[in-house]
């Protein structure tokens, strides 16, 4: 009897000891015990140009910059929808937007039922036993109505374990107030949605220390949930609101950008001359910023300082993680949810199909994965198949982005030819390492641009014969891959 009782514990310390150390492939392709923590942050609205490790050099972002310098930084990162909505559905669902049917912020709502019983980047995580949460903006939210009211706007809920709302008092903090752009606003406390904030450059140097903002909120929350579930696997998501606009941030961060000294973007004659109506999103004309040089400073001032607010946050959350003795077991993430043009080719904010509007920050570390910079394509949707096998999971076969382990492996190894980015139902981009396809539906409505030899994208070639065959070619293999892919 006691030798059978020795046989069957030695049988369930085997059993016990093969669930625990449960083996996953790390960045090289070795092993390790430990599942690996995940630390997802997410800003809104940021400009991959104005990140100072991403080549901007007004903006501070020291935080961020700092996480470059232990990871892998990816320079030629694309959003797949340059909007909030339909992008944050594509980036966590892993799909383009036309097959999770969100096309605009107010499609958010669908995404659960679309998604159906397939996971969410947060879920597969989840459903494999990590502890997941949400703090603030990781779906959709609307700024600043959402978080004035501290609800959940069109969340997924199986995403989570638990979930957590900023609530703060955007655009009514006390403080010093500038209205830079001419939106007709509705002063109402009383009311959240409809007042006209949310693409309004709004200016408030906050007198507090900002510890009432969601940013601030959103990290402390971040802090608390890693002191509390550090001793098993996380999927910790964080968005930051900021420096989607109201631009409010306290006046410690305005301080060290005076107006007057802010370099604007290079102005080029008759830089509309080639580009399609399509194709000129919101602009300074439109916005009252049309020839007033100080306005249009002010506005990047007012830009930068909220940037280095977040990035402020950011650092908070990293100290923490070393504090904590995380940082050697946890995969951390940044990114944004799409670009933002600052004045080039007088267009301001997102919508647009041009490179400012669509490139976005991606820097990726954590255990075993070489620091460095890529210049390889990328795509949003490529984090999610990423994170998952980085994690040792099973990849979806939902997901339509490409995992960039290889990349991590090898910085000069490829696995995009080309990348696509939506807008509407008939605007396109593709874009290869070389060239930039914009299309808006008509034989017309074209733009065509040499990435390699003119990166700002000033001339537009796709009436030039001599790229006829270059035109040729990349609408040719627009409409074969998107004959490839399935519209909800």
């Amino acid at each position: 009897m006691i030798s059978k009782f020795c046989q069957l514990s030695i049988l369930q310390i085997f059993v016990l000891f093969v669930v625990l150390m449960s083996p996953i492939p790390d960045a090289n392709g070795q092993t390790k015990s430990k599942k690996p923590n995940i630390l997802f942050i997410i800003s809104d609205d940021l400009s991959a140009e104005t990140v100072k490790c991403f080549g901007q050099r007004q903006c501070e972002t020291p935080n961020i910059d700092s996480l470059a310098k232990t990871g892998l930084m990816f320079e030629r990162a694309y959003c797949q929808y340059p909007v909030c909505g339909p992008s944050r559905a594509a980036l966590m669902s892993g799909m383009y937007p036309p097959s999770i049917g969100v096309m605009g912020n107010g499609m958010s709502k669908r995404f659960t039922q679309i998604l159906g019983k397939r996971p969410s980047m947060s879920q597969l995580f989840k459903n494999n036993g990590y502890y997941t949460a949400r703090v603030s903006k990781i779906y959709h939210m609307r700024v600043p109505g959402d978080i004035t009211a501290g609800v959940d706007g069109p969340d997924h809920g199986p995403s989570w374990t638990e979930k957590f709302n900023c609530k703060a008092p955007e655009w009514y903090t006390k403080g010093e107030h500038e209205h830079l752009t001419n939106e007709k606003l509705k002063f109402d406390r009383n009311k959240h949605y409809n007042l006209g904030f949310g693409g309004a450059f709004y200016v408030v140097k906050g007198e507090s220390d900002g510890a009432e903002q969601a940013d601030v909120l959103a990290a402390d929350k971040a802090i608390e949930i890693l002191e509390k579930h550090q001793d098993k696997p996380f999927f910790l998501a964080v968005g930051f609101v900021r420096p989607h606009v109201p631009l409010v941030a306290p006046k410690s961060f305005y301080d060290p950008y005076d107006p007057k000294k802010m370099k604007l973007p290079k102005k080029v004659a008759d830089d509309w001359k080639d580009i399609p109506k399509a194709g000129i999103s919101k602009n300074s004309n439109r916005s009252g910023l049309g020839g007033k040089i100080l306005q249009q400073k002010k506005v990047t001032a007012a830009y930068y300082a909220s940037v280095s607010f977040m990035d402020a946050q950011v650092g908070k959350i990293l100290a923490a993680l070393d504090r904590l003795k995380l940082r050697d077991n946890t995969i951390v993430v940044f990114t944004a949810d799409h670009g933002y043009h600052m004045g080039e080719h007088d267009f301001w904010q997102k919508m647009s199909l041009h490179e400012e509007s669509v490139r976005i920050p991606i820097v990726i570390s954590g255990p075993g994965i070489k620091p460095g910079k890529t210049k390889s394509l990328a795509q949003q949707i490529d984090i999610y198949p990423t994170l998952a096998e980085l994690g040792g999971l099973e990849i979806p076969k939902h997901v339509q982005g490409k995992s960039l382990l290889p990349i991590i492996k090898d910085r000069s190894a490829k696995v995009h030819d080309e990348i696509l980015c939506f807008r509407k139902k008939k605007d396109k981009l593709i874009r290869t390492e070389k060239y930039a396809l914009l299309t808006y539906g008509g034989t017309d409505e074209v733009e065509l641009y040499d990435m390699q030899n003119d990166p700002r994208q000033y001339k537009n070639i796709a009436r030039d014969p001599k790229y006829a065959s270059v035109l040729k070619q990349l609408t040719s293999k627009l409409d074969a891959r998107l004959k490839k892919i399935p519209v909800r």
